[in-house]
């Protein structure tokens, strides 16, 4: 038998869930009639007996019903009965409860009470393919479900966009060896419509067919017609059994292949009645499905991107092995290629976003809107084998460990990022920062390893430029790129750097940015790629105390090719290239932890590199509230014992103020105004100064009392110098 389930539906969810998640999705195929398959199906998934065009549930998208299923959610039917009258068909049937069976429905304007719910699964002889007669069939069923005077069946049961959520076990008859149901003898059915030797998805459009027709092979066999070898014999779609026909059981017609290489069907029977194109007895491809088949056929595709409204053409170029796709201007090129290539030019091309899809190996899918930027290199769609065991490639791991500078824990964090990247597809979101002098193997692992992995076409080197630039539809065309010789400050950055900056965080973090190309408006892009940014410089970059984005690697010193285990460039290139399926398997089945993925390190390395973004302020009001008296001492600047604060009525030398606050644990607020500014070479006024310390977290000021003076200060713990130089 043949049903539809949907790929959309999820038994574990409610209805109310399901009803706004299976308008497409649907998936048509053929089922052995065996009980156990079929209570599967009923009970575990959302089906229907219709065919959708595109999987697309909906009236104008029925293509035929292949399968009844009766609904009796009323009580009208119970069970005992509904199972006496099973015994006496005379074709396959399962009986089964829904999901509301006993049950009492509340919500409702009028509370339904509980009752038996059940429903039929019958398979069909053949298809029904015309409207009217499913109408036909639909009231036919109705008469005969109805006990006096009261209707059993809901007639939406017979619908042409109906599906069903699965049901349940608590009712459960099947019924086998009888056959399908000949829906033709149902009681009050008239006009016999003749049966056909081709799907109703094949149905003859005056003179064409469908690209997904399936038709009846010599072996009387319902296959798809696309995948016949030319020249094979079959049967007329048209006229195979047709009653006008002396003989109906023998093959007349066969496919084949025209001059442009389309698929094409010629019959004798309809050529002596001057039937098909030009009454030759030939039908052709429907036109809107050439494109199809050629891509399917040849990788050969024109279409429109509404991103820009501009003609992309796609094919495999000659002296190429991949799929490319580039712009085409309207006309004479769009005709050329079209003419190239055998296409029928289309009245209406299709339309569809040039996108990159990273997460997906499908290249064109017009009925999810898009074309792929994005074609996985063989190592990444390569399954892994059944019984693999997973182990990191010896060379492969050597490289690794040398440009993290054998940090163990880096090296783990950014195995588990690309685990994750390689599994899900899905970009990084954060980055990981690789310092080193020069010839560290930095270029060589993304060279070599990266880009091959995730292909060529997609990953690129560039530098920190590039994000400054008026156009950033580089984050459009790739999936991984390598930042070189980066540098900048990520927390006070001066205005001329300011813009690169804050592109280059947007870029790491997010996956919807504003794309900007030459000549062509702005647009929300996808942004799919991920970073890593490398640098010589022993400060590269400054970072934030509450950086997000980036892992910072320790800085390695030696050279790759000064490694006992290098064994020269190219000999280097032949292993990894040798090692690198097993590296993506490898990565497939690691046991990746997913919220490592979004965390970044706080390790030695990048601490260093976040003390250089502290101010002066910020560290002067971090070491007063630590009370670090030998911080403060030891930076002011100072030579003997000349005056280092001045006031109106005294002043403190260097070895005076050591002692006033080493001896008190409360200072004036003027005081600390003046060793901010000894310090940092300001000239703060006090009340400047007090609000500069409040934005740092300074405690308010209030009176305090030293000795026999009072002033207006706060209280300092200070910690008493553990060793002063001599000359404090």
């Amino acid at each position: 038998m043949y049903l539809s389930t949907c790929s959309n539906y999820d038994a574990s969810q409610p209805k109310e869930y399901n009803h706004k998640r299976v308008a497409a999705g649907w998936d048509f195929r053929e089922y052995p009639w065996e009980e156990e398959q079929i209570i599967t199906l009923c009970t575990a998934r959302g089906v229907s007996g219709n065919k959708f065009d595109n999987g697309k549930r909906s009236k104008d998208h029925w293509l035929g019903t292949y399968a009844i299923m009766l609904d009796f959610d009323n009580g009208v039917v119970t069970t005992d009965y509904l199972l006496e009258n099973q015994d006496r068909w005379e074709f396959d049937s399962y009986v089964f409860s829904s999901q509301n069976h006993q049950k009492t429905k509340s919500g409702a304007l009028v509370e339904e009470q509980a009752c038996d719910r059940l429903r039929v699964l019958i398979p069909l002889e053949e298809p029904i393919k015309d409207a009217a007669h499913l109408e036909a069939v639909k009231h036919a069923l109705v008469d005969q479900f109805t006990l006096d005077g009261e209707s059993a069946l809901d007639q939406s049961c017979l619908d042409q966009s109906r599906y069903f959520a699965h049901g349940t076990t608590a009712v459960s008859s099947f019924v086998e060896g009888q056959g399908a149901m000949d829906w033709t003898t149902i009681p009050g059915i008239k006009d016999k419509p003749r049966s056909s030797t081709m799907s109703p998805s094949a149905s003859v459009d005056e003179h064409t067919f469908r690209l997904e027709s399936t038709i009846k092979d010599e072996n009387e066999n319902m296959v798809p017609l696309v995948d016949l070898e030319p020249d094979t014999a079959v049967y007329c779609p048209v006229c195979g059994d047709a009653p006008y026909r002396s003989n109906t059981t023998q093959r007349n017609a066969y496919y084949f292949l025209n001059d442009e290489g389309l698929p094409a069907i010629y019959c004798h029977s309809c050529k002596s009645r001057e039937m098909g194109v030009s009454g030759d007895g030939i039908y052709t491809l429907h036109p809107d499905d050439i494109m199809k088949y050629k891509y399917k056929k040849d990788e050969v595709v024109v279409f429109i991107d509404t991103l820009n409204s501009q003609f992309l053409g796609g094919c495999v170029e000659p002296g190429q092995t991949e799929f490319v796709v580039r712009p085409l201007n309207a006309g004479t090129h769009v005709t050329q290629f079209c003419k190239s290539h055998k296409i029928p030019i289309p009245e209406v091309f299709p339309r569809a976003r040039y996108e990159m899809k990273f997460h997906s190996d499908h290249v064109i899918n017009f009925d999810g809107g898009y074309v792929n930027k994005y074609i996985a290199p063989a190592v990444l769609r390569t399954p892994v084998p059944t019984g693999h065991t997973p182990q990191c490639p010896p060379t492969i791991n050597k490289i690794l460990r040398h440009v993290t500078a054998g940090d163990r824990q880096i090296l783990e964090h950014l195995v588990n990022n690309l685990a994750h990247l390689v599994q899900t597809r899905e970009k990084m979101i954060v980055s990981y920062l690789f310092q080193g002098v020069e010839g560290t193997g930095k270029g060589f692992l993304f060279d070599q390893i990266i880009s091959p992995m995730f292909g060529r076409n997609y990953c690129a080197q560039t530098d920190q430029d590039a994000f400054g630039n008026q156009f950033n539809s580089f984050l459009t065309e790739n999936v991984f790129v390598l930042v070189n010789e980066v540098s900048g400050d990520f927390v006070t950055t001066k205005r001329k750097n300011l813009h690169t900056i804050e592109k280059m965080k947007t870029a790491i973090t997010d996956t919807r940015v504003q794309i900007e190309e030459k000549g062509q408006d702005r647009y929300n892009g996808l942004n799919q790629c991920s970073f890593i940014f490398a640098t010589n410089r022993r400060h590269g970059l400054i970072l934030a105390e509450d950086d997000r984005r980036f892992n910072v690697a320790p800085r390695q010193e030696q050279k790759i090719q000064d490694m006992p285990w290098w064994q020269g460039y190219e000999t280097m290139v032949t292993i990894v290239e040798s090692e690198l399926q097993e590296f993506v398997w490898y990565l497939k089945q690691y046991d990746v932890d997913e919220a490592q993925t979004v965390e970044v390190m706080n390790n030695e390395p990048k601490r260093m590199l976040q003390s250089l973004s502290k101010t002066g302020a910020d560290v002067f009001f971090e070491r007063v509230q630590a009370g670090d008296l030998e911080w403060i001492l030891n930076n002011i600047p100072k030579s003997g014992e000349k005056t280092v604060i001045e006031y109106s009525d005294h002043s403190l030398t260097f070895h005076t103020l050591e002692d006033t606050l080493m001896k008190s644990n409360k200072i004036p607020q003027k005081t600390l105004c003046a060793l901010y500014n000894l310090i940092n070479k300001k000239d703060l006024s006090v009340e400047m100064y007090g609000r500069l310390a409040q934005e740092h977290g300074m405690p308010l000021p209030k009176t305090i009392r030293l000795g026999k003076l009072v002033d207006w200060g706060i209280a300092i713990d200070w910690q008493k110098p553990a060793n002063l130089d001599e000359d404090n």
